[in-house]
C-alpha cells in the first residue's frame, strides 16, 4: 500500500515531460511552424479520439484563412512530397539530423522550388495525385524557411496546419510534450463530463442490473464526484467521457493521460506520448464503439479490453476492471491530464452486493432485443400470471424465466456462447425474429454458407468473437438488402461476402454495391458480378444493397482566364472515379478539390497560352463517362 501511494505521489509531481521517452530530443530544437510570432489555438492533439483513428500531431487553426506562410520547424532536407485529393492533401515531410521527421500537411501550395519539382513530375507520370521522395539533401532548408503555404486540402474539414513530429521509426511524437511552444497557452484542466459502468460478464450487475450506464459528475472543490454510491456485483469496466480545452478556443481536445486507481491501486494507466499507424485500428477498442454508434459520445475505456494491442498501457491490474465482492466498499479514483500538466480528478464509491432476481431499480426496456459483447437481452412485461418466454432454437426451443425483474418489467439474459436463438415468442403471443447467423471467432480465419449469401473472415478481420445476425430479403419497398448485423461490432480488417441477387434486374452487369447505412445517401463499394454472385468487401457491419448508375458525371466550365481553365465536375451516385484532360492532343494537368467538385489547369510552360482544342473526360465509379472538348482563344 505504501509503494502505490509513493507511486502516485510521484505521478503528480513530476513533470509531464517525464511521462515521455523523448530522450536526445532538446526542448529548444524545434521551433512553431506558423506564426510562431502570435498565440496560436488547436482544433486538435496528439492522440485525440478520431471516429477511426487517434489524431496525430497538431491541428494548428488558422481563424478559417488559407495561404499564410508555413516555416520549416527545424533545418534539414525534404524527404517525401505527397499531393492526393484525400488524407493529407499536399504534404510535405521534412528529415531533420537528430533523426526525427516533421510533417506539413493539407497545405494550399508548396514554396516555388518544391512546386516546380511537384509540377514536372505530374507531367512526367501524367497523374495529379503523387507521391515523391527527392534524394537526400536535394532540397535542403532552413530553420523558419517558407515552405509552403497553409490551406484546406485532402480531408481537411476546414482550413487549418496539420503538423506532426516522428521519431526514428516514423512513429508520431507529442510536439507539446517535446518543444513545450510558447504559442499555445493552456491552463485549463481537462472537462470530465460523465463516466459509465459496464458489465463484463452475463453475472455482473451495476446496481442490480445487466448492461452498461452512464452518470452525470458534479464538481465539488475542484474534484469530479459521482455523488450517490453505486452498487456493484462481478467484473465491471469503467469508462470515461472527456476533453481538454486551451486558452481562448472552444475546441475539444484530447486527453493523453488517464490514471485509475482502486483503494490507492493503480489499476490503469493510458499515456498516449507516441502512436504507431499500424496500430490505428485499435481506436474502435480503445473507445466503446457500441456506445459511440448509440450516443455520438466516445467513451475513453479505463480497461483493456479483448483484442486491444496498443502498448501505451503503463500500468495494468486485472487489466483494468474492477471486481467488489459483497459487503466491500471500493473507492476508485481518476487522474486526467494534459500536455500542460493540468490536471482534474474523480472520485466515486462503487459498494459490492449479491446478485437477486427482484430488483427495486428502474428499468429502461430496448425496442427489441439488444446484444452485449456475449449477451442477449429481452425485455417483456411483467404479468400476474406468465412470466415466461418460449425461444426457438435450430431445432427445438426452449422455456426461459425472467433472470431479473421489477415489478413492471421482466428481463431474460441469454447467453450467446451457449445458444444462438433463432426466434423468441412472448407471454402475450408475439414474436420477434432475431436472425443470429453464426458465432464467428477472432484471430481465426472462418466462413459462413446460406442458401443465397456466404461470408468470409480472415484471422485478421475481428477484435473479438462476435455474433452476427443476417438476412438476405426483399423489403417492403421492393428493394434488395443485404443485411450483415447492425454496425455496433468495430471490425479490424475487411470481410468478403458473396450474395446471389433475389430480385429482378434489367442489366445485372450495370449494377453495383451500395451501402445504406443512411438510405438517402447510398454509399458506393462496388463489389463485382461473376456467375451469378456478387461479391465485394465491406469494412462495417450493416445494410447493403444493389443499384444502378448509368447517369454520366456532370461537366460545367466555370471559367477561362490568366492561362487557366477551370470546370465543376459533379456525379449524382456512385461518385468521380478519374478525370483527364487533354490540349492539341497533349496530356496537361488538372488539379482536383473533391470538396469543391473543382477542377482546373495548371501548364508546365506558363508562357505557353492556353489556346486550341481543349478536351476532358471524366468517369465516375460505375464506369460511365462524359466528354468535354471546347476551343480555347
Amino acid at each position: 500500500m505504501r509503494l502505490n501511494k509513493l507511486l502516485l505521489f510521484l505521478l503528480l509531481i513530476l513533470p509531464v515531460g517525464l511521462y515521455a521517452q523523448y530522450e536526445g530530443i532538446d526542448k529548444d530544437y524545434f521551433e512553431f511552424p506558423i506564426q510562431p510570432d502570435k498565440t496560436n489555438f488547436l482544433s486538435g492533439n496528439m492522440g485525440e479520439l478520431r471516429s477511426s483513428h487517434f489524431h496525430a500531431g497538431l491541428d494548428i487553426k488558422t481563424a478559417g484563412r488559407e495561404g499564410l506562410n508555413v516555416f520549416a520547424a527545424a533545418e534539414g532536407y525534404v524527404s517525401r512530397v505527397r499531393v492526393s485529393t484525400g488524407g493529407y492533401g499536399n504534404c510535405i515531410y521534412i528529415q531533420h539530423p537528430n533523426g526525427t521527421t516533421t510533417v506539413y500537411a493539407h497545405l494550399q501550395r508548396f514554396n516555388p522550388i518544391i512546386a516546380e519539382y511537384v509540377l514536372k513530375n505530374q507531367y512526367k507520370r501524367k497523374s495529379f495525385t503523387i507521391n515523391l521522395f527527392p534524394k537526400r539533401n536535394e532540397f535542403k532548408v532552413k530553420q523558419g524557411e517558407i515552405i509552403g503555404f497553409s490551406g484546406n486540402s485532402g480531408s481537411s474539414t476546414g482550413p487549418h496546419l496539420h503538423f506532426e513530429i516522428r521519431g526514428l521509426n516514423q512513429e508520431v511524437l507529442d510536439p507539446l510534450r517535446i518543444a513545450g511552444f510558447d504559442q499555445i497557452k493552456d491552463e485549463l484542466a481537462p472537462s470530465v463530463q460523465r463516466v459509465a459502468l459496464k458489465t463484463m460478464d452475463i453475472d455482473s450487475r451495476v446496481n442490480g442490473q445487466f448492461g452498461r450506464f452512464e452518470f452525470s459528475l458534479q464538481k465539488e472543490n475542484g474534484t469530479y464526484k459521482l455523488t450517490d454510491t453505486v452498487d456493484v456485483h462481478g467484473k465491471i469496466g469503467l469508462e470515461v467521457y472527456t476533453y481538454d480545452q486551451h486558452n481562448g478556443a472552444a475546441n475539444k481536445n484530447g486527453v493523453p493521460l488517464i490514471d485509475m486507481l482502486v483503494d490507492d491501486q493503480l489499476y490503469f494507466s493510458q499515456n498516449i506520448d507516441t502512436i504507431d499507424f499500424a496500430q490505428q485500428k485499435n481506436i474502435l477498442i480503445h473507445t466503446n464503439y457500441q456506445a459511440q454508434k448509440e450516443s455520438r459520445r466516445r467513451y475513453n475505456k479505463l480497461y483493456v479490453d479483448d483484442g486491444n494491442t496498443l502498448d501505451f498501457y503503463d500500468a495494468k491490474v486485472n487489466d483494468g476492471f474492477v471486481n467488489a465482492s459483497p459487503g466491500e466498499i471500493k473507492q476508485v479514483s481518476m487522474q486526467l491530464q494534459d500536455a500542460f500538466g493540468n490536471t482534474s480528478k474523480v472520485a466515486m464509491t462503487l459498494r459490492g452486493v449479491e446478485k437477486k432476481k427482484a430488483i427495486n431499480t428502474e428499468i429502461e426496456p430496448s425496442k427489441g432485443s439488444y446484444v452485449q459483447d456475449n449477451t442477449l437481452m429481452l425485455f417483456q412485461p411483467k404479468d400476474s400470471t406468465n412470466n415466461n418466454i418460449t425461444i426457438y432454437k435450430e431445432q427445438g426451443s426452449i422455456i426461459a424465466e425472467p433472470t431479473y425483474q421489477n415489478d413492471r418489467t421482466n428481463v431474460f439474459l441469454i447467453d450467446l456462447r451457449r445458444l444462438l436463438p433463432q426466434s423468441v415468442t412472448f407471454n402475450d403471443g408475439s414474436q420477434e425474429s432475431l436472425h443470429f447467423a453464426d458465432r464467428i471467432p477472432a484471430a481465426n480465419a472462418h466462413s459462413y454458407l446460406s442458401d443465397t449469401y456466404s461470408l468470409r473472415f480472415s484471422k485478421n478481420a475481428l477484435f473479438d468473437t462476435v455474433y452476427i445476425r443476417a438476412r438476405h430479403f426483399i423489403d417492403d419497398a421492393q428493394m434488395e438488402v443485404f443485411e450483415v448485423d447492425q454496425d455496433r461490432y468495430p471490425l479490424k480488417g475487411s470481410v468478403y461476402a458473396e450474395f446471389m441477387p433475389l430480385a429482378q434486374y434489367d442489366d445485372l452487369e450495370k449494377y453495383h454495391v451500395y451501402s445504406i447505412k443512411n438510405p438517402r445517401n447510398p454509399g458506393f463499394v462496388g463489389g463485382k458480378y461473376d456467375e451469378g454472385k456478387f461479391s465485394f468487401n465491406f469494412s462495417s457491419f450493416g445494410k447493403y444493397t444493389l443499384l444502378k448508375d448509368d447517369v454520366a458525371p456532370t461537366i460545367k466550365k466555370r471559367s477561362v482566364k490568366n492561362g487557366r481553365i477551370s470546370l465543376t465536375i459533379r456525379d449524382n451516385l456512385s461518385g468521380i472515379n478519374s478525370f483527364e484532360a487533354k490540349l492539341n492532343g497533349e496530356w496537361i494537368l488538372m488539379k482536383y478539390e473533391p470538396k469543391r467538385s473543382l477542377i482546373w489547369s495548371e501548364r508546365l510552360d506558363k508562357n505557353k497560352p492556353l489556346v486550341g482544342e481543349f478536351e476532358l473526360k471524366v468517369a465516375d465509379n460505375a464506369g460511365n463517362e462524359s466528354f468535354l472538348k471546347l476551343k480555347l482563344e
